[in-house]
């Protein structure tokens, strides 16, 4: 199946019935493909403060779920700039965090970005993988 129809297909159903409505599938496919999205094109702080960041405790689990550790490794760190219990799920709490975050956080944010950006792994190969062996 094609990847980005697939996850297109997660992110409507996303968008009808909610996150925890969705298949373990989907939670992955929208999750991955949201924080990619996210990431590559705004950076973490952006990423947090937008709705895609409404998944973002789930990013560790879902890259670990495709074979990318390196890429959960990575969302399990800029997680962990929110404390103990990683980034709240609400929108605007979240983001209201993101703003008060310190330039440590911030130099922490971008050093991960750089992480992100020389990572070997390629989410959307891994992706059509993990499709196509569901």
């Amino acid at each position: 199946m094609n990847t980005d129809l697939a996850a297109q297909r997660a992110l409507d159903r996303l968008a009808k019935a909610g996150f925890e409505k969705l298949s373990a599938q989907d939670k992955i496919l929208a999750t991955v493909w949201t924080f990619e999205a996210g990431v590559a094109n705004h950076g973490f702080a952006q990423y947090f403060s937008s709705s895609a960041g409404d998944m973002a405790f789930y990013a560790p689990a879902a890259f670990k779920a495709i074979g990318a550790v390196d890429m959960a490794g990575i969302a399990a760190k800029a997680n962990e700039a929110f404390g103990p219990g990683g980034p709240p799920k609400d929108r605007k709490t979240r983001r209201e965090l993101v703003r008060a975050f310190d330039d440590e956080t911030r130099k922490r944010f971008t050093a991960l970005e750089t992480s992100y950006y020389e990572s070997k792994e390629d989410a959307d190969d891994l992706l059509e993988s993990y499709i196509n062996k569901q």
